[in-house]
């Protein structure tokens, strides 16, 4: 189609079948009356190729620019892509244009009626592996835990059937170790800090006793006079 898929002309027939070694091949035999000058005179739109299985009805479209097609001198390459069955998925059409042919506004007129070189071939999908929808296991943060919802036959990971993680409860010397270890340290610091001052005290107090005693004892004794 040289309109935008207005109308379609019969431009070729496909053919996918076995080869006499056995191998599977495909070909392509174009109609010569496909074209026409009137429809190649100005060529502003989509040219659009639609391919038609005579099985399975099912059809796939390829569009260029209409432009593209002249530019190429009618030369072509297509692609098909087959499911497991050989019903086609997809259709690839490119124009063969030659990096010296000029652009649209420089294209010549044409004399006479041309006729497309087309290669085909085909190739045959194959699925990807299905990937299964898993959510990675995640925990709340210290203090929060996660709301329970339904999931159907699916499970949060990391959230139990009561809302609650996986983890056990921890107690108060758990939870704040990072408080009560400093005021822990600070504690036995003190502790050792005091007892030296208390024995230094105790020591003073019992030299002071210790002299005491000794001058009260000095006093009462007397020395005997000879006579």
């Amino acid at each position: 189609s040289l309109d935008n898929g207005k109308s379609f002309t019969a431009r070729a027939t496909v053919d996918l079948g076995l080869n006499d070694e056995g191998e599977v091949e495909i070909k392509i035999e174009n109609n010569a009356d496909c074209l026409s000058l009137d429809a190649l005179e100005d060529l502003k739109g989509l040219y659009q190729v639609k391919l038609i299985d005579d099985e399975s009805k099912t059809t796939v479209i390829s569009s260029v620019p209409a432009c593209e097609v002249k530019r190429s001198n009618f030369r072509d390459d297509i692609l098909i892509t087959l499911d497991a069955k050989a019903f086609p998925l997809s259709l690839s059409y490119t124009p063969l244009v030659s990096p010296l042919a000029p652009i649209c506004a420089e294209l010549p007129s044409l004399t006479e009626v041309p006729s497309f070189t087309s290669k085909i071939g085909f190739e045959v999908a194959t699925p990807a592996m299905t990937i299964p929808t898993i959510l990675p296991p995640t925990k709340p943060q210290a203090g929060l835990k996660f709301f329970p919802r339904s999931m159907g036959t699916q499970k949060v990971p990391g959230v139990d059937k009561e809302g609650e993680d996986g983890s056990k409860p921890q107690s108060l010397l758990m939870r704040y170790w990072y408080v009560i270890l400093p005021l822990f340290i600070v504690g036995m610091m003190g502790s050792q800090e005091e007892q030296p001052a208390e024995q230094t005290a105790a020591a003073g107090g019992a030299a002071v006793g210790a002299a005491a005693a000794a001058t009260a004892g000095g006093g009462g004794t007397r020395r005997g006079k000879r006579g």
